[in-house]
């Protein structure tokens, strides 16, 4: 029969595969293999100190950023129970005790066998705002923190829909072309069907990487064929700028490239995660972007006092001119205390 006071321990969440996952009620110790859901986590939390265990991947971003410094109690968080890729040591695991584990969708063994111990798991999905605004909310009903999950939503919304609306009616010739490299070394882009694709498109960009879908790594004569005007790179490689508009890359010749000529390669902001994909901070990476693809129609916002806003209002955090800057201009790899 049902149990009354069972029930009132518990709550049902829905995962993004659209099962009801049975959780405690006061959730204390969470274990995260998503890589960036520890940031996304914080953003509701408002600390780490739940977080009991992830990914090794995760650490390593964790103190490259200044979520190392805004929650040095998630430096804690073991990282030994991950055997490879997205693998657990089912041991190692029960021994964080978890309330209740987050894993990918598509990892059904991984899945299954950590229930099969009795651990809650909240499979969860991952590419889109879609899938970003599901965590948010998940989070939030987990934590009993719907209020700031809605108001970090409402804000997503608010700044997608005044970007978009300002640029919905360029017309393509008028639109930078932009090429987003996840790897300069291997030419490793992103093509449609991707959140760079996306948000490419909501800032009034155009990306001549959308012939083909997902991932791919592609040669230099491709590039100077497309002849973008700006190049992004991501925190997912340790280049530099400088290292393009220099050219400092061997086999590769970028001197004849429009963006490289008008000096516009930038390496893509690092707040408390990375900005290319799906974050928290999502709403600022397009600001950044709208910002640099058409800077008269954005005159109107000043990207450091809009991230010092969103750091007060979202993590009760005052960052300094250099922590702004530090963020604008990361060094990917580099842990955070140490520049």
């Amino acid at each position: 029969g049902w149990d009354q006071g069972k029930a009132a321990e518990t709550r049902i969440i829905v995962d993004q595969l659209g099962r009801e996952v049975e959780i405690p009620k006061k959730v204390n110790r969470i274990v995260v293999l998503p890589i960036p859901f520890h940031a996304v986590f914080y953003a509701i939390a408002g600390s780490g100190e739940k977080i009991f265990g992830m990914h090794p991947t995760s650490m390593i971003h964790l103190k490259c950023s200044i979520l190392s410094v805004m929650s040095p109690e998630m430096k804690k968080a073991s990282t030994g129970f991950v055997k490879s890729g997205f693998e657990v040591n089912i041991e190692e695991l029960l021994k964080l005790k978890p309330d209740v584990v987050f894993q990918w969708a598509w990892m059904s063994k991984e899945i299954e066998k950590m229930e099969r111990v009795g651990i809650p798991v909240i499979a969860v999905k991952y590419g889109t705002q879609e899938y970003l605004e599901g965590w948010i909310k998940i989070i939030g009903q987990m934590l009993g923190k719907e209020k700031k999950a809605s108001e970090l939503l409402a804000y997503h919304h608010k700044m997608i829909n005044m970007i978009s609306s300002r640029t919905a009616g360029i017309p393509k010739e008028k639109r930078p072309k932009v090429i987003c490299l996840y790897n300069v070394e291997k030419l490793r882009l992103t093509g449609k069907k991707t959140y760079n694709q996306w948000w490419t498109d909501i800032t009034g960009g155009t990306n001549p990487a959308e012939e083909k879908s997902g991932f791919y790594s592609l040669n230099m004569e491709q590039i100077l064929a497309w002849n973008p005007d700006i190049i992004y790179i991501t925190n997912f490689c340790e280049t530099q700028p400088e290292d393009i508009l220099e050219n400092k890359i061997e086999g590769q010749d970028w001197s004849e490239v429009e963006a490289v000529k008008k000096g516009q390669v930038y390496k893509i902001p690092m707040g408390e995660y990375r900005w290319a994909p799906p974050n928290a901070e999502s709403p600022l990476m397009l600001l950044w972007l709208a910002k640099k693809h058409h800077p008269e129609l954005f005159f109107d916002y000043d990207i450091k006092e809009e991230i010092k806003k969103f750091y007060s209002k979202f993590y009760n955090y005052k960052l300094s001119d250099r922590e702004v800057y530090k963020i604008l201009h990361p060094k990917s790899m580099t842990p955070w205390e140490e520049w």
